[in-house]
C-alpha cells in the first residue's frame, strides 16, 4: 500500500495591498517534496481556495532560489501542480498519512 502525503500551500499573493507581493516560499515545498519522494510517498498539493499558488518573489532570487526550486520551476508538469491546486473540499484527509504545511500567508 502506498503512503500518501498532502502538502498545504498558500493562495495569498500579496500582503495588505498589491504593492507587497508574497506567496509560497518555493524551496519549503521542493525540499520536502524531494525527501518524501525519496521515501516513496504519493503526494498531493492543496491550498485554502484551490487554484493558483503564487510564489514569493524573494524566494526566487539568490541565495534562496536553490537547485531544487530551480528544477521545479524548469519542469512544466511541476509548475502546473501549483497553478491548479486542489481545494480542501476536493480531498479527504482520511486518505492521507500525513499533512505538511509549507510557509505562506493564509489570508487577510
Amino acid at each position: 500500500m502506498s503512503r500518501r502525503i498532502v502538502h498545504v500551500v498558500t493562495n495569498v499573493g500579496h500582503y495588505d495591498d498589491v504593492r507587497h507581493p508574497t506567496g509560497l516560499w518555493l524551496s519549503e515545498l521542493t525540499h520536502a517534496w524531494a525527501v518524501f519522494d525519496g521515501h516513496g510517498f504519493e503526494q498531493t498539493i492543496v491550498s485554502p481556495a484551490g487554484g493558483l499558488c503564487p510564489l514569493e518573489p524573494r524566494a526566487l532570487r539568490f541565495p534562496n532560489d536553490d537547485r531544487t526550486a530551480r528544477a521545479w520551476r524548469a519542469a512544466p508538469e511541476r509548475m502546473a501542480l501549483l497553478a491548479h491546486t486542489q481545494s480542501p473540499d476536493e480531498v479527504d484527509s482520511a486518505d492521507f498519512d500525513a499533512i505538511y504545511f509549507t510557509g505562506g500567508h493564509a489570508g487577510m
